[in-house]
């Protein structure tokens, strides 16, 4: 075989192998979602499809799912529950105090919530433990009430707020308190004609921040609030979303290539040019 169509299979192979490692980046992002009627789903975010799991016996305003794979609800009293993702089938742990947890999320290892704060008091992030449900205040801030809340990095999250303006996108400082008005997000009709209040909202392992409301749209939401919509999964009433696979701090973006093909891929091209060329220029077979 000729050198140059050994060097033309090589690099074709090569190439087929960096564009599986592309590929591999761009798979589905898939997360779990609880309804209005205590149902728990897979949902497919890339295509806006809903896969039913079971039902959760339980209200649940808020779910998240812990970097080892284990997932938690609470409900519109407080409570904290384990939640199968085969099943759907919670387990209560116990009473958080805090009332009405819509915004859920986890920072690391450790759980976060929000309370909800209807009563124009100031809106609360407690560190929950998932063992026995005891919460621990991390801030208070004054936008609310918080019906969704995703991780941005350690110290800052977003949050799906009722105020200032209908539904707005809020990014707050966890040391702090401090919150920043991002923008309005597309509910009640006002942003996006036929869509309803967003109560779900996470970052995928693409570092896209994913929205679903309660109508059963899926959004794209960009840094100003703003949504692009992605489908509709079905007309179900999301109340939250949680993630299959956590994004981490910050949310992760796409995957480079393999940097081991990329240097194969050198080494075999200096290999070509150097037994290419012989003295007096012409081509080696």
């Amino acid at each position: 075989m000729r050198l140059s169509t050994k060097l033309t299979v090589v690099m074709s192979l090569l190439a087929g192998i960096l564009h599986l490692s592309v590929g591999s980046a761009k798979a589905d992002q898939i997360g779990f979602a609880v309804d209005g009627t205590d149902n728990l789903f897979s949902v497919d975010l890339t295509t806006a499809t809903a896969t039913p799991i079971g039902s959760t016996g339980q209200f649940l305003q808020g779910l998240a799912i812990s970097p080892t794979g284990s997932l938690f609800g609470t409900d519109y009293l407080g409570n904290l529950y384990s939640v199968s993702k085969t099943t759907g089938a919670t387990t209560l742990i116990g009473s958080t105090g805090l009332g009405d947890i819509e915004g859920l999320t986890f920072r690391g290892a450790t759980l976060i919530g929000t309370n909800f704060s209807d009563l124009g008091g100031p809106t609360t992030v407690s560190a929950i433990n998932t063992t026995t449900a005891a919460p621990t205040l991390i801030t208070s801030f004054s936008q609310g009430p918080v019906r969704a809340m995703a991780l941005v990095n350690t110290n800052t999250v977003d949050v799906a707020s009722d105020s200032p303006v209908s539904q707005s996108l809020v990014q707050v400082n966890l040391l702090t308190g401090a919150n920043l008005n991002l923008g309005q997000l597309p509910s009640n009709g006002l942003a996006v004609t036929g869509t309803d209040l967003i109560a779900a909202l996470n970052f995928g392992t693409d570092g896209v921040l994913y929205a679903l409301d309660g109508l059963g749209n899926e959004f794209t939401i960009s840094s100003n609030g703003a949504g692009t919509m992605v489908g509709n999964t079905g007309g179900q009433t999301w109340l939250d979303l949680a993630m299959a696979d956590p994004p981490g701090d910050p949310p992760a973006a796409v995957p480079e290539p393999d940097s081991i093909v990329l240097l194969l891929m050198a080494a075999f091209g200096l290999m070509g040019v150097r037994a290419w060329r012989r003295p007096g220029g012409s081509a080696q077979s």
